[in-house]
């Protein structure tokens, strides 16, 4: 039985994660997967709270038990250290194991024996929950077709690469949806919710810091912006027509709001239509009171930041070329 499993690369991103990398590597010592079939790479992004060191003698010590280990240092993004995992990929899959993450024992064989059993599957991805002391409302998604997952604990055939290409390396965030998004359009590889969740670690600051969704909006108004305004030539279609929605959504609300005084019950449902288009993806997975309060605090107040920071990029960049332009005429 073990002679027939594949070899798995299983890669870590790791940037000062001491708090929790003992406990992770605990169950990566745990897991219900030949050692022997297991590549480990870590990509270290010169964390200065003793996890490399750390690191370094917990490899050292078990070198002989895993099929291989490598660790490299390197400053990265995330994208960027995810597509090293990729270079020093073997084997059929690539498992990303984020470090604040920690699986069921028996979930990789059970996602490599789904895989095997049906070679459509490019990606299985789990979804996350929480100890319960953190009060964090998420429901996780289990044994279901999407669009998008997380890579917190995530398998990927190898040849997916070879079809979509690697990961946006411009983006420092959303760069696990861009890449699936992109799986979807350019192959036929169907990307599945794993059939059980895995428990991200958080401490309390994590979830109660004020300012929280202030602080990402605000992100995703400036920083993200700029990622997406130097992407946009590569971006997959779908988050292309996403942006485009977002920008054109507000005006469509108000347009509404005139329509309902005038009374025109067609164009009214045209433009609801419009509106709830947005929620109709969140609420086919989560459900309809999960997925609408999703949509209306995370979809909609991160789209309209994220749209509307892209189209502010648009007009700067308009109004710098016209500017240098007007000056090569004098």
């Amino acid at each position: 039985m073990t002679e027939e499993l594949p070899l798995v690369t299983a890669c870590m991103l790791i940037k000062n994660r001491i708090w929790s990398l003992k406990a992770v590597l605990n169950a990566l010592e745990d897991i219900h997967y030949p050692k022997r079939k297991l590549k480990l790479v870590f990509v270290d992004d010169f964390s200065d709270d003793g996890s490399y060191e750390f690191l370094t003698e917990w490899s050292r010590a078990r070198s002989m038990n895993f099929y291989n280990i490598e660790i490299i240092r390197a400053r990265t993004n995330i994208p960027q250290a995810r597509n090293l995992c990729i270079d020093h990929t073997e084997g059929e899959y690539l498992l990303f194991w984020d470090s604040d993450v920690i699986p069921p024992p028996e979930l990789l064989l059970e996602m490599v024996n789904l895989m095997k059993k049906d070679k459509h599957v490019g990606i299985i991805g789990s979804d996350y929950i929480y100890d319960p002391s953190l009060k964090v409302k998420y429901a996780p998604m289990m044994s279901k077709e999407t669009y998008a997952v997380y890579m917190g604990f995530t398998l990927i055939q190898k040849d997916v690469f070879k079809i979509a290409g690697k990961f946006n390396e411009l983006l420092t965030v959303g760069e696990d949806t861009e890449f699936c998004i992109r799986v979807k359009e350019r192959s036929k590889y169907t990307i599945y919710w794993a059939p059980k969740p895995v428990l991200h670690l958080k401490r309390l600051i994590d979830v109660t810091k004020p300012g929280i969704l202030r602080d990402w909006l605000r992100y995703n108004l400036t920083v993200r912006a700029k990622e997406y305004y130097s992407s946009w030539k590569s971006l997959p279609r779908f988050l292309k027509l996403r942006i485009v929605y977002w920008i054109l959504w507000p005006w469509t609300l108000m347009l509404l709001a005139y329509t309902l005084m005038l009374g025109n019950i067609i164009i009214i449902l045209f433009l609801l239509l419009y509106i709830l288009a947005s929620a109709y993806l969140v609420i086919r997975q989560r459900g309809v009171t999960r997925g609408i309060e999703l949509w209306i605090k995370s979809n909609v107040l991160t789209g309209l930041a994220l749209s509307y920071g892209i189209l502010i990029e648009v007009v700067k960049n308009f109004a710098k070329r016209k500017h240098i332009t007007s000056a090569r005429s004098y």
